[in-house]
């Protein structure tokens, strides 16, 4: 009876990590999708979207090492009166990257 037990709360468990993935896959869209509307900091986006901060900026970080979100500014945040980083995922209003670094070493020509 325990080895019933076991096996049915294995697969139970794995199924509830494939939800989880889904879900999270599914919170990485709405993220980006929300960045792209204009700069907002990660504390605007989960106020908007209800996903939590924690999550938001994991995808944050996994979407920079990408190239998909730019970090525009940092300013007064509305909300908590400190100094917040606004990002975006709209590639039209990303920085131009500075070359000039890899030509000092004759990298890049």
């Amino acid at each position: 009876m325990n080895k019933r037990k076991k096996a049915a709360l294995t697969t139970t468990h794995s199924l509830d990590l494939h939800d989880k993935g889904n879900e999270f896959r599914a919170q990485y869209k709405i993220v980006y999708q929300s960045f792209k509307e204009h700069p907002k900091t990660m504390l605007d986006v989960s106020l908007e979207t209800g996903i939590l901060r924690a999550n938001i900026c994991r995808y944050v970080a996994d979407m920079e090492d990408k190239g998909l979100i730019q970090l525009l500014y940092k300013t007064e945040d509305e909300h908590t009166k400190f100094t917040a980083g606004y990002y975006t995922t709209d590639k039209e209003l990303f920085r131009k990257v500075d070359n000039q670094q890899l030509k000092l070493f004759g990298e890049g020509e």
